[in-house]
Protein backbone atom coordinates (compact mmCIF):
# COMPACT_ATOMS: atom_id res chain seq x y z
CA UNK A 1 0.00 0.00 0.00
CA UNK A 2 1.61 3.17 -1.06
CA UNK A 3 1.64 5.09 2.16
CA UNK A 4 1.43 9.31 2.21
CA UNK A 5 4.89 10.47 3.18
CA UNK A 6 7.05 13.68 2.47
CA UNK A 7 8.14 13.57 -0.80
CA UNK A 8 11.90 15.54 -0.98
CA UNK A 9 11.64 16.31 -4.97
CA UNK A 10 15.30 17.82 -5.47
CA UNK A 11 16.07 16.92 -9.13
CA UNK A 12 14.57 15.29 -12.55
CA UNK A 13 15.43 12.20 -11.37
CA UNK A 14 13.22 12.42 -8.25
CA UNK A 15 10.35 13.76 -10.05
CA UNK A 16 10.41 10.58 -12.09
CA UNK A 17 10.56 8.52 -9.29
CA UNK A 18 7.44 9.80 -7.60
CA UNK A 19 5.42 9.92 -10.68
CA UNK A 20 6.23 6.14 -11.71
CA UNK A 21 5.37 5.27 -7.90
CA UNK A 22 2.37 7.27 -8.49
CA UNK A 23 1.44 5.63 -11.65
CA UNK A 24 2.15 2.04 -10.21
CA UNK A 25 0.24 2.55 -7.09
CA UNK A 26 -2.88 3.77 -9.70
CA UNK A 27 -2.61 0.34 -10.92
CA UNK A 28 -2.61 -1.32 -7.95
CA UNK A 29 -6.25 -0.06 -6.75
CA UNK A 30 -7.38 -0.38 -10.23
CA UNK A 31 -6.48 -3.87 -10.55
CA UNK A 32 -7.64 -4.21 -6.63
CA UNK A 33 -11.33 -3.13 -7.71
CA UNK A 34 -11.55 -4.95 -10.79
CA UNK A 35 -11.27 -7.69 -8.64
CA UNK A 36 -13.60 -6.61 -5.90
CA UNK A 37 -16.14 -6.42 -9.04
CA UNK A 38 -15.87 -9.74 -10.04
CA UNK A 39 -16.18 -11.30 -7.23
CA UNK A 40 -19.37 -9.15 -6.76
CA UNK A 41 -20.46 -10.03 -9.74
CA UNK A 42 -20.06 -13.92 -9.22
CA UNK A 43 -21.60 -13.63 -5.83
CA UNK A 44 -24.44 -12.31 -7.62
CA UNK A 45 -24.52 -14.83 -10.11
CA UNK A 46 -24.38 -17.35 -7.25
CA UNK A 47 -27.38 -15.86 -5.81
CA UNK A 48 -29.20 -15.82 -8.66
CA UNK A 49 -28.49 -19.45 -9.52
CA UNK A 50 -30.04 -20.29 -6.10
CA UNK A 51 -32.65 -18.38 -6.30
CA UNK A 52 -33.00 -20.31 -9.78
CA UNK A 53 -32.43 -23.76 -8.09
CA UNK A 54 -35.03 -22.87 -5.30
CA UNK A 55 -37.94 -21.74 -7.49
CA UNK A 56 -37.08 -24.77 -9.56
CA UNK A 57 -37.69 -27.06 -6.44
CA UNK A 58 -40.44 -25.44 -5.38
CA UNK A 59 -41.77 -26.20 -8.95
CA UNK A 60 -40.93 -29.73 -8.86
CA UNK A 61 -43.24 -30.18 -5.40
CA UNK A 62 -45.97 -28.31 -7.21
CA UNK A 63 -45.82 -30.75 -10.11
CA UNK A 64 -46.27 -33.76 -7.79
CA UNK A 65 -49.75 -32.42 -7.06
CA UNK A 66 -52.99 -33.99 -8.81
CA UNK A 67 -53.30 -32.84 -12.58
CA UNK A 68 -49.62 -31.41 -12.81
CA UNK A 69 -48.51 -34.25 -14.89
CA UNK A 70 -51.58 -33.71 -17.37
CA UNK A 71 -52.31 -30.29 -17.55
CA UNK A 72 -49.46 -28.85 -18.89
CA UNK A 73 -50.79 -30.99 -22.13
CA UNK A 74 -53.70 -28.34 -22.18
CA UNK A 75 -52.19 -25.45 -21.45
CA UNK A 76 -51.84 -23.18 -24.89
CA UNK A 77 -49.20 -20.81 -26.01
CA UNK A 78 -50.62 -18.39 -28.75
CA UNK A 79 -48.70 -16.99 -31.58
CA UNK A 80 -48.55 -13.59 -29.95
CA UNK A 81 -46.92 -15.73 -26.64
CA UNK A 82 -50.16 -15.46 -24.57
CA UNK A 83 -50.51 -18.91 -22.70
CA UNK A 84 -54.08 -19.86 -22.75
CA UNK A 85 -55.70 -22.99 -21.04
CA UNK A 86 -57.41 -25.25 -23.98
CA UNK A 87 -60.81 -26.64 -22.77
CA UNK A 88 -62.21 -28.16 -25.75
CA UNK A 89 -60.17 -30.69 -28.49
CA UNK A 90 -59.70 -29.11 -31.88
CA UNK A 91 -57.12 -28.36 -34.47
CA UNK A 92 -54.37 -26.00 -32.40
CA UNK A 93 -53.16 -22.65 -34.64
CA UNK A 94 -51.15 -24.50 -36.77
CA UNK A 95 -53.94 -26.88 -37.85
CA UNK A 96 -53.06 -30.12 -35.79
CA UNK A 97 -55.49 -31.82 -33.21
CA UNK A 98 -55.15 -31.49 -29.59
CA UNK A 99 -56.73 -32.42 -26.64
CA UNK A 100 -58.87 -30.25 -24.63
CA UNK A 101 -59.28 -30.37 -20.60
CA UNK A 102 -62.70 -31.02 -20.50
CA UNK A 103 -63.52 -33.35 -23.37
CA UNK A 104 -60.44 -36.02 -22.91
CA UNK A 105 -60.76 -38.91 -21.12
CA UNK A 106 -58.13 -39.04 -18.03
CA UNK A 107 -57.84 -41.34 -14.71
CA UNK A 108 -56.01 -37.97 -13.54
CA UNK A 109 -58.20 -36.82 -10.22
CA UNK A 110 -57.72 -32.80 -10.09
CA UNK A 111 -59.35 -33.08 -14.09
CA UNK A 112 -61.83 -35.81 -13.98
CA UNK A 113 -63.00 -33.66 -10.76
CA UNK A 114 -62.58 -30.62 -12.98
CA UNK A 115 -64.58 -32.19 -16.03
CA UNK A 116 -67.52 -33.24 -13.57
CA UNK A 117 -67.71 -30.01 -11.94
CA UNK A 118 -68.72 -28.54 -15.83
CA UNK A 119 -70.78 -30.88 -16.35
CA UNK A 120 -72.43 -29.78 -13.64
CA UNK A 121 -72.56 -26.32 -14.57
CA UNK A 122 -74.01 -26.72 -17.87
CA UNK A 123 -76.91 -29.42 -16.74
CA UNK A 124 -77.93 -26.57 -14.39
CA UNK A 125 -77.21 -23.45 -16.07
CA UNK A 126 -79.75 -25.35 -18.78
CA UNK A 127 -82.07 -26.49 -16.24
CA UNK A 128 -82.33 -23.38 -14.59
CA UNK A 129 -82.55 -21.54 -18.27
CA UNK A 130 -85.72 -19.20 -18.83
CA UNK A 131 -86.15 -18.77 -15.20
CA UNK A 132 -87.66 -15.05 -14.28
CA UNK A 133 -88.44 -14.35 -17.83
CA UNK A 134 -88.31 -16.27 -21.57
CA UNK A 135 -85.02 -16.65 -22.96
CA UNK A 136 -82.92 -15.46 -19.65
CA UNK A 137 -80.38 -17.47 -19.42
CA UNK A 138 -79.13 -20.48 -16.80
CA UNK A 139 -77.83 -19.46 -13.34
CA UNK A 140 -75.44 -21.56 -11.48
CA UNK A 141 -73.73 -19.60 -8.81
CA UNK A 142 -73.57 -22.56 -6.03
CA UNK A 143 -71.23 -24.85 -8.51
CA UNK A 144 -69.63 -21.23 -10.02
CA UNK A 145 -68.07 -21.16 -6.28
CA UNK A 146 -67.28 -24.66 -6.33
CA UNK A 147 -65.59 -24.86 -9.56
CA UNK A 148 -63.63 -21.22 -7.92
CA UNK A 149 -62.57 -23.43 -5.06
CA UNK A 150 -61.38 -25.87 -7.18
CA UNK A 151 -59.17 -24.11 -9.33
CA UNK A 152 -57.73 -22.64 -5.46
CA UNK A 153 -56.78 -25.94 -5.50
CA UNK A 154 -55.19 -26.01 -9.32
CA UNK A 155 -51.74 -27.45 -10.60
CA UNK A 156 -49.45 -24.54 -10.52
CA UNK A 157 -50.10 -24.03 -14.55
CA UNK A 158 -53.66 -23.42 -13.87
CA UNK A 159 -53.46 -21.22 -10.87
CA UNK A 160 -50.93 -18.90 -12.68
CA UNK A 161 -53.04 -18.62 -15.55
CA UNK A 162 -56.00 -17.69 -13.46
CA UNK A 163 -54.34 -16.13 -10.66
CA UNK A 164 -54.73 -12.08 -12.50
CA UNK A 165 -58.30 -12.84 -13.49
CA UNK A 166 -61.44 -11.03 -11.45
CA UNK A 167 -64.68 -13.32 -10.39
CA UNK A 168 -64.38 -17.27 -10.13
CA UNK A 169 -63.13 -17.61 -13.80
CA UNK A 170 -65.54 -19.15 -14.10
CA UNK A 171 -66.83 -16.73 -16.89
CA UNK A 172 -63.65 -18.40 -19.00
CA UNK A 173 -64.83 -21.86 -19.19
CA UNK A 174 -67.53 -23.19 -22.06
CA UNK A 175 -70.16 -24.73 -21.22
CA UNK A 176 -70.33 -27.72 -22.62
CA UNK A 177 -70.93 -31.81 -21.14
CA UNK A 178 -68.14 -33.84 -20.03
CA UNK A 179 -67.55 -36.54 -21.97
CA UNK A 180 -67.77 -38.95 -18.86
CA UNK A 181 -71.42 -39.07 -18.80
CA UNK A 182 -71.62 -40.11 -22.28
CA UNK A 183 -68.66 -43.05 -21.23
CA UNK A 184 -71.17 -44.36 -18.53
CA UNK A 185 -74.36 -44.55 -21.04
CA UNK A 186 -72.18 -46.68 -23.48
CA UNK A 187 -70.61 -49.09 -20.73
CA UNK A 188 -71.85 -52.70 -21.37
CA UNK A 189 -72.89 -54.25 -18.26
CA UNK A 190 -74.17 -58.10 -17.79
CA UNK A 191 -75.69 -59.56 -20.49
CA UNK A 192 -75.41 -57.55 -23.09
CA UNK A 193 -71.35 -57.26 -22.76
CA UNK A 194 -71.35 -60.95 -23.31
CA UNK A 195 -71.74 -60.60 -27.08
CA UNK A 196 -70.10 -58.65 -29.82
CA UNK A 197 -70.90 -55.50 -31.17
CA UNK A 198 -71.83 -54.75 -34.87
CA UNK A 199 -71.31 -50.96 -35.87
CA UNK A 200 -74.36 -50.47 -38.45
CA UNK A 201 -73.30 -47.39 -41.09
CA UNK A 202 -77.13 -46.99 -41.12
CA UNK A 203 -80.12 -48.02 -39.95
CA UNK A 204 -80.98 -51.01 -42.31
CA UNK A 205 -78.46 -53.77 -42.58
CA UNK A 206 -77.74 -55.87 -45.33
CA UNK A 207 -75.76 -59.04 -44.21
CA UNK A 208 -74.41 -61.72 -46.59
CA UNK A 209 -75.14 -65.35 -45.86
CA UNK A 210 -73.61 -68.61 -47.30
CA UNK A 211 -76.14 -71.08 -46.58
CA UNK A 212 -74.82 -73.73 -48.21
CA UNK A 213 -71.68 -74.50 -49.39
CA UNK A 214 -69.60 -76.34 -52.00
CA UNK A 215 -70.05 -80.40 -52.10
CA UNK A 216 -67.06 -82.95 -53.06
CA UNK A 217 -68.12 -85.94 -55.25
CA UNK A 218 -66.50 -89.14 -56.15
CA UNK A 219 -63.90 -88.33 -58.90
CA UNK A 220 -64.54 -91.52 -61.48
CA UNK A 221 -61.89 -93.10 -63.22
CA UNK A 222 -61.01 -92.61 -66.72
CA UNK A 223 -61.80 -95.29 -68.91
CA UNK A 224 -62.32 -94.44 -72.52
CA UNK A 225 -61.82 -91.08 -74.31
CA UNK A 226 -63.77 -88.17 -73.76
CA UNK A 227 -64.08 -89.25 -70.23
CA UNK A 228 -67.61 -87.55 -68.19
CA UNK A 229 -66.96 -83.92 -66.61
CA UNK A 230 -66.51 -84.34 -62.85
CA UNK A 231 -69.91 -83.59 -60.72
CA UNK A 232 -70.22 -80.22 -60.35
CA UNK A 233 -71.94 -78.24 -56.91
CA UNK A 234 -73.62 -74.52 -56.48
CA UNK A 235 -73.39 -72.10 -53.08
CA UNK A 236 -76.94 -70.89 -52.32
CA UNK A 237 -76.52 -67.78 -51.03
CA UNK A 238 -79.19 -65.23 -48.48
CA UNK A 239 -79.42 -62.19 -46.94
CA UNK A 240 -80.28 -61.21 -43.82
CA UNK A 241 -82.01 -57.58 -42.77
CA UNK A 242 -81.36 -55.97 -39.83
CA UNK A 243 -83.44 -52.87 -38.79
CA UNK A 244 -81.77 -50.94 -36.03
CA UNK A 245 -84.72 -49.71 -33.43
CA UNK A 246 -84.07 -48.18 -29.74
CA UNK A 247 -84.85 -47.47 -26.79
CA UNK A 248 -85.50 -44.34 -24.73
CA UNK A 249 -85.65 -43.18 -21.07
CA UNK A 250 -87.50 -39.68 -20.03
CA UNK A 251 -87.60 -37.90 -17.00
CA UNK A 252 -89.07 -34.63 -15.80
CA UNK A 253 -88.02 -32.47 -13.29
CA UNK A 254 -90.21 -29.70 -11.71
CA UNK A 255 -89.09 -25.72 -13.36
CA UNK A 256 -89.30 -24.84 -9.53
CA UNK A 257 -86.51 -26.81 -8.52
CA UNK A 258 -83.96 -25.13 -6.51
CA UNK A 259 -80.25 -25.32 -7.50
CA UNK A 260 -79.23 -27.42 -4.53
CA UNK A 261 -81.96 -29.78 -5.12
CA UNK A 262 -80.77 -30.42 -8.92
CA UNK A 263 -77.03 -30.76 -8.33
CA UNK A 264 -78.16 -33.54 -5.29
CA UNK A 265 -80.38 -34.58 -8.33
CA UNK A 266 -77.87 -35.46 -11.03
CA UNK A 267 -75.72 -38.49 -9.28
CA UNK A 268 -79.42 -39.90 -8.82
CA UNK A 269 -80.70 -39.13 -12.34
CA UNK A 270 -77.99 -39.91 -13.73
CA UNK A 271 -77.72 -43.44 -12.12
CA UNK A 272 -81.24 -43.83 -12.82
CA UNK A 273 -81.07 -43.28 -16.90
CA UNK A 274 -78.02 -45.57 -16.96
CA UNK A 275 -79.72 -48.13 -15.14
CA UNK A 276 -83.10 -47.67 -17.19
CA UNK A 277 -81.19 -48.46 -20.64
CA UNK A 278 -79.01 -51.26 -19.03
CA UNK A 279 -82.07 -53.05 -17.72
CA UNK A 280 -84.18 -52.64 -20.40
CA UNK A 281 -81.48 -53.97 -22.81
CA UNK A 282 -80.86 -57.21 -20.99
CA UNK A 283 -84.11 -57.27 -20.42
CA UNK A 284 -85.28 -57.14 -23.72
CA UNK A 285 -82.35 -59.41 -24.62
CA UNK A 286 -83.65 -62.43 -22.50
CA UNK A 287 -87.34 -61.87 -22.79
CA UNK A 288 -87.99 -59.94 -26.02
CA UNK A 289 -90.37 -61.08 -28.69
CA UNK A 290 -91.72 -59.03 -31.60
CA UNK A 291 -94.33 -61.63 -32.72
CA UNK A 292 -97.96 -59.73 -32.71
CA UNK A 293 -98.68 -61.81 -29.44
CA UNK A 294 -96.03 -61.59 -27.21
CA UNK A 295 -95.06 -65.42 -26.02
CA UNK A 296 -96.08 -64.34 -22.27
CA UNK A 297 -99.58 -64.27 -22.20
CA UNK A 298 -99.24 -61.71 -19.23
CA UNK A 299 -96.88 -59.70 -19.96
CA UNK A 300 -99.41 -57.07 -19.50
CA UNK A 301 -98.68 -57.03 -15.71
CA UNK A 302 -95.47 -58.57 -16.02
CA UNK A 303 -93.39 -56.22 -13.59
CA UNK A 304 -90.48 -58.54 -13.18
CA UNK A 305 -89.01 -59.00 -10.03
CA UNK A 306 -90.63 -55.74 -9.00
CA UNK A 307 -88.26 -53.30 -11.13
CA UNK A 308 -90.58 -51.74 -14.28
CA UNK A 309 -93.86 -50.52 -11.83
CA UNK A 310 -97.75 -51.32 -12.71
CA UNK A 311 -97.96 -49.19 -15.50
CA UNK A 312 -97.66 -49.15 -19.18
CA UNK A 313 -96.66 -52.82 -19.51
CA UNK A 314 -97.48 -55.05 -22.21
CA UNK A 315 -98.03 -52.47 -24.59
CA UNK A 316 -96.82 -51.76 -28.20
CA UNK A 317 -94.24 -49.32 -26.57
CA UNK A 318 -92.96 -52.16 -23.90
CA UNK A 319 -89.48 -52.63 -24.10
CA UNK A 320 -89.76 -56.28 -24.35
CA UNK A 321 -91.28 -55.93 -27.74
CA UNK A 322 -87.77 -54.20 -29.24
CA UNK A 323 -86.57 -57.56 -30.89
CA UNK A 324 -86.86 -61.08 -30.88
CA UNK A 325 -85.10 -62.22 -27.13
CA UNK A 326 -83.30 -65.34 -26.72
CA UNK A 327 -86.10 -67.38 -25.27
CA UNK A 328 -88.41 -66.60 -27.95
CA UNK A 329 -85.54 -67.62 -30.45
CA UNK A 330 -85.23 -70.61 -28.88
CA UNK A 331 -89.48 -71.22 -29.06
CA UNK A 332 -89.10 -70.53 -32.55
CA UNK A 333 -86.70 -73.33 -32.84
CA UNK A 334 -87.84 -75.80 -31.01
CA UNK A 335 -84.89 -75.52 -28.89
CA UNK A 336 -86.58 -75.58 -25.25
CA UNK A 337 -86.29 -78.48 -22.28
CA UNK A 338 -88.46 -79.35 -19.79
CA UNK A 339 -85.10 -79.40 -17.17
CA UNK A 340 -87.32 -80.48 -13.84
CA UNK A 341 -86.12 -84.09 -14.05
CA UNK A 342 -82.23 -83.24 -14.81
CA UNK A 343 -81.11 -80.15 -12.10
CA UNK A 344 -78.00 -81.27 -12.41
CA UNK A 345 -74.75 -81.54 -14.20
CA UNK A 346 -75.65 -84.18 -16.46
CA UNK A 347 -78.80 -82.39 -17.20
CA UNK A 348 -76.80 -79.25 -18.37
CA UNK A 349 -74.53 -81.42 -20.44
CA UNK A 350 -77.38 -82.54 -22.17
CA UNK A 351 -78.92 -79.83 -22.73
CA UNK A 352 -75.91 -78.84 -24.26
CA UNK A 353 -75.96 -81.73 -26.82
CA UNK A 354 -79.39 -80.14 -27.89
CA UNK A 355 -77.79 -77.52 -29.38
CA UNK A 356 -76.66 -77.68 -33.23
CA UNK A 357 -73.11 -78.09 -33.90
CA UNK A 358 -70.74 -77.03 -33.03
CA UNK A 359 -72.33 -76.58 -29.79
CA UNK A 360 -69.87 -73.99 -28.24
CA UNK A 361 -66.95 -76.45 -27.92
CA UNK A 362 -64.93 -73.37 -29.63
CA UNK A 363 -65.66 -71.76 -25.82
CA UNK A 364 -68.52 -69.38 -27.18
CA UNK A 365 -71.25 -70.50 -25.08
CA UNK A 366 -72.46 -69.13 -22.27
CA UNK A 367 -74.87 -70.16 -19.94
CA UNK A 368 -77.16 -66.85 -18.46
CA UNK A 369 -78.88 -68.33 -15.10
CA UNK A 370 -81.23 -66.81 -12.65
CA UNK A 371 -80.00 -66.47 -8.99
CA UNK A 372 -82.39 -68.99 -7.39
CA UNK A 373 -81.09 -71.87 -10.09
CA UNK A 374 -77.65 -70.60 -9.40
CA UNK A 375 -77.32 -70.82 -5.56
CA UNK A 376 -80.20 -73.59 -5.02
CA UNK A 377 -79.09 -75.90 -7.84
CA UNK A 378 -75.51 -75.25 -9.29
CA UNK A 379 -73.49 -74.08 -6.42
CA UNK A 380 -74.66 -77.41 -4.36
CA UNK A 381 -73.83 -79.87 -7.67
CA UNK A 382 -71.50 -82.93 -6.29
CA UNK A 383 -68.65 -82.24 -9.51
CA UNK A 384 -68.25 -78.77 -8.01
CA UNK A 385 -68.86 -79.27 -4.65
CA UNK A 386 -65.41 -80.66 -3.13
CA UNK A 387 -61.61 -80.08 -3.34
CA UNK A 388 -61.21 -83.42 -4.73
CA UNK A 389 -63.28 -83.14 -7.92
CA UNK A 390 -63.23 -79.21 -8.27
CA UNK A 391 -60.31 -77.20 -8.14
CA UNK A 392 -62.33 -74.23 -6.49
CA UNK A 393 -65.06 -75.74 -4.81
CA UNK A 394 -67.91 -74.51 -4.50
CA UNK A 395 -67.90 -74.89 -0.28
CA UNK A 396 -64.97 -73.15 0.04
CA UNK A 397 -65.35 -70.01 -2.72
CA UNK A 398 -69.25 -69.94 -2.50
CA UNK A 399 -68.82 -69.10 -6.41
CA UNK A 400 -68.79 -71.33 -10.04
CA UNK A 401 -67.61 -68.84 -12.64
CA UNK A 402 -67.51 -71.85 -15.07
CA UNK A 403 -68.82 -74.77 -15.31
CA UNK A 404 -67.87 -77.28 -18.19
CA UNK A 405 -66.01 -74.93 -20.11
CA UNK A 406 -68.67 -71.86 -20.04
CA UNK A 407 -68.80 -68.67 -18.46
CA UNK A 408 -71.76 -68.49 -16.07
CA UNK A 409 -73.58 -65.30 -16.18
CA UNK A 410 -76.02 -64.93 -13.14
CA UNK A 411 -78.76 -62.06 -14.53
CA UNK A 412 -81.94 -61.24 -12.35
CA UNK A 413 -83.94 -60.31 -15.56
CA UNK A 414 -84.03 -64.35 -15.96
CA UNK A 415 -87.57 -64.48 -13.53
CA UNK A 416 -88.00 -66.67 -10.81
CA UNK A 417 -92.29 -66.72 -11.88
CA UNK A 418 -92.80 -68.84 -15.05
CA UNK A 419 -94.89 -71.21 -15.28
CA UNK A 420 -94.22 -75.46 -15.82
CA UNK A 421 -93.80 -74.13 -19.30
CA UNK A 422 -91.25 -71.45 -19.31
CA UNK A 423 -93.85 -69.15 -19.66
CA UNK A 424 -94.71 -65.92 -17.91
CA UNK A 425 -98.65 -66.34 -17.71
CA UNK A 426 -99.51 -64.26 -14.67
CA UNK A 427 -101.31 -67.01 -12.88
CA UNK A 428 -98.77 -69.95 -12.24
CA UNK A 429 -95.43 -67.97 -10.81
CA UNK A 430 -93.59 -70.68 -9.30
CA UNK A 431 -90.71 -71.89 -11.98
CA UNK A 432 -87.29 -70.65 -12.91
CA UNK A 433 -85.08 -71.36 -15.44
CA UNK A 434 -81.27 -70.58 -17.37
CA UNK A 435 -80.30 -70.74 -21.01
CA UNK A 436 -77.02 -71.80 -23.19
CA UNK A 437 -76.33 -69.46 -26.03
CA UNK A 438 -73.72 -69.26 -28.86
CA UNK A 439 -72.39 -66.13 -28.04
CA UNK A 440 -70.47 -66.47 -31.71
CA UNK A 441 -73.69 -66.34 -33.56
CA UNK A 442 -75.63 -63.23 -31.68
CA UNK A 443 -74.65 -59.45 -32.25
CA UNK A 444 -75.50 -56.01 -30.64
CA UNK A 445 -75.81 -53.80 -33.62
CA UNK A 446 -75.86 -50.09 -32.81
CA UNK A 447 -76.43 -47.63 -35.14
CA UNK A 448 -76.22 -44.88 -32.22
CA UNK A 449 -74.56 -44.91 -29.13
CA UNK A 450 -76.60 -43.31 -25.63
CA UNK A 451 -77.62 -39.62 -26.12
CA UNK A 452 -78.66 -37.32 -23.43
CA UNK A 453 -80.78 -34.14 -23.90
CA UNK A 454 -82.39 -31.39 -21.93
CA UNK A 455 -84.83 -29.67 -22.68
CA UNK A 456 -87.24 -27.13 -21.38
CA UNK A 457 -91.23 -27.09 -21.83
CA UNK A 458 -92.05 -23.50 -20.53
CA UNK A 459 -95.46 -24.05 -21.76
CA UNK A 460 -96.03 -25.96 -18.55
CA UNK A 461 -93.05 -25.59 -16.29
CA UNK A 462 -90.99 -28.79 -16.61
CA UNK A 463 -87.69 -30.05 -17.71
CA UNK A 464 -87.50 -32.98 -19.64
CA UNK A 465 -84.45 -34.98 -19.77
CA UNK A 466 -84.34 -37.57 -22.03
CA UNK A 467 -81.52 -40.76 -23.13
CA UNK A 468 -81.97 -42.70 -26.40
CA UNK A 469 -80.02 -45.35 -27.96
CA UNK A 470 -80.82 -46.94 -31.07
CA UNK A 471 -79.43 -50.48 -31.52
CA UNK A 472 -80.83 -54.27 -32.29
CA UNK A 473 -79.97 -57.27 -31.04
CA UNK A 474 -79.83 -60.30 -33.54
CA UNK A 475 -78.65 -63.58 -34.60
CA UNK A 476 -76.74 -63.99 -38.76
CA UNK A 477 -78.46 -67.68 -38.30
CA UNK A 478 -81.67 -68.64 -39.81
CA UNK A 479 -84.72 -68.64 -37.46
CA UNK A 480 -84.96 -72.58 -37.33
CA UNK A 481 -81.16 -72.98 -36.16
CA UNK A 482 -80.27 -74.11 -32.72
CA UNK A 483 -77.85 -71.52 -31.48
CA UNK A 484 -79.49 -71.00 -27.85
CA UNK A 485 -81.58 -73.33 -25.61
CA UNK A 486 -84.10 -72.83 -22.80
CA UNK A 487 -84.09 -75.10 -20.22
CA UNK A 488 -87.34 -74.35 -17.75
CA UNK A 489 -89.41 -75.84 -15.47
CA UNK A 490 -86.98 -75.78 -12.54
CA UNK A 491 -87.58 -75.43 -9.07
CA UNK A 492 -86.61 -72.15 -7.45
CA UNK A 493 -85.63 -73.69 -4.06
Amino acid sequence: MFESTEIKIETAEDAKRVLSELASEQKRLKDANRALNENLDAKVADLKAAQKTLAEAQNRANDRGEGSAVIRDFVHKRHDGAEVIRWKSGANDDGDFVPGLLDTPTDDAWVARMQNLIEQRTLVRTMTKGRGHKGAPGNSPKTDRAIERHLQRAPEPVRRLFSDASGTGAEFIPDLLSPQLEQELRMARRVEAIFPEWQMEGKELRIPFLSTELRPYKKVAITSDDPAQYTSSTIVTAQRSITATGLAVRAQLDEDTTEDSIIQGLPLHRALLVQALTDGTEDAIINGDTAATHQDTGIANWDIRGRWGSSGLGGSADHRRTWLGLRAAAADASSTVDGSTAETLAGLLSDRASLDSPHGVAGDLVMIVSPEYYLAKMLDWDEVLTMDKFPNPTVVTGALANVAGMPVVISELIDKEYNTAGIYDDSTKTKTGYLLVNRARWYMGVRRSALVEVDKDITRGVIDAVSTVRKVFFTVDASTKKNVMWSYNHSVS
